[in-house]
């Protein structure tokens, strides 16, 4: 029994299927399903049962799952505590971060971080908060940058930046005009919003409606499903949107939207970063959330 064999069976556990393991960890399926065979010839007893395409850990495998993390989490801590002694800070980071933080403020820092560490890749997953934070409990993410502070022991959240929603309009929309309006003005204006769910809309939605604003359906010009395509249709005339500023910032600097404002919506979101508090962060991941915390987004 060797660490990759059990690299091998704990990725065909948690994805399902052989194909997909071995893609995930850059195997071909044969040589996936071969480590697979050696540890059972090992073991003496079948891991997997077969359904069709997709594979399920038997009663055994199930029990060697447990064991199996355990050991790859004790490799992983003392590659981590080797790399600390050396002073090192090189690798591969994945993390998981929620819309705006993914998509417009976390991206600005990759530069001069490459610049300081640059023996690094750092890929960022742009996520729900939901996901996000699934994916740093689950240990898919050692970092997480969310909007949203969902409730966990185990989840420790530290203030990252502010931000500031407000109503964008194009140039020639007849608010553009206007510097300020009330919220009972916005009934029968065509709105670009996002999809259910998203902390943008509620937030937004939430504090106009106690201003004495309530959406209708039949305003609704667009629903999407990221800042940047409400960024696009802005600028496309389809409507006005309550938006970030951080997601619009370049666009009211250039001229290509206009910001309005409404009487008594001063509305701000936070977005934090989260990690699990019992599991240690490789040198990487510690250097990239120091970085991050050290150069907060402009504005912010």
């Amino acid at each position: 029994m060797d660490i990759r064999q059990l690299e091998v069976f704990c990725q065909v556990v948690k994805s399902g299927s052989f194909s997909r393991a071995a893609k995930a960890l850059g195997l071909s399926q044969p040589t996936a399903s071969e480590h697979i065979k050696i540890l059972e010839e090992e073991l003496g007893t079948r891991l997997f049962d077969r359904l069709g395409r997709r594979v399920q850990p038997t009663r055994a495998g199930l029990l060697l799952q447990g064991h199996a993390q355990r050991i790859l989490q004790e490799r992983d801590k003392a590659k981590t505590a080797i790399e600390e002694f050396l002073g090192i800070v090189r690798g591969h980071l994945t993390l998981g971060a929620s819309t705006i933080p993914g998509g417009f403020l976390l991206p600005g820092m990759l530069g001069s971080f490459a610049e300081r560490y640059p023996e690094t890749t750092v890929n960022i997953q742009v996520l729900g908060s939901g996901r996000v934070v699934s994916g740093v409990l689950e240990g898919e993410f050692q970092i997480g940058f969310t909007g949203a502070q969902v409730p966990n022991s185990q989840l420790i959240y530290r203030f990252y930046a502010r931000d500031e929603l407000l109503l964008a309009v194009p140039p020639a929309h007849p608010l553009a005009g206007r510097k300020r309006i009330r919220a009972e003005e916005l009934e029968g204006v065509r709105l670009i919003v996002r999809e259910e769910g998203s902390g943008t809309r509620s937030v937004a939605e939430a504090r106009l409606r106690d201003l004495g604003f309530e959406m209708r359906a039949g305003q609704v010009a667009a629903v999407l499903g990221n800042p940047q395509a409400v960024r696009t249709a802005l600028r496309s005339g389809v409507g006005v949107a309550v938006v970030s500023r951080f997601a619009v910032r370049e666009d009211l600097a250039s001229g290509t939207l206009r910001e309005v404002e409404i009487q008594g919506f001063e509305c701000s979101r936070e977005f934090f970063s989260v990690v699990h508090k019992a599991r240690s962060l490789s040198p990487l991941a510690r250097s990239f959330l120091d970085f991050a915390h050290a150069s907060p987004p402009p504005g912010s």
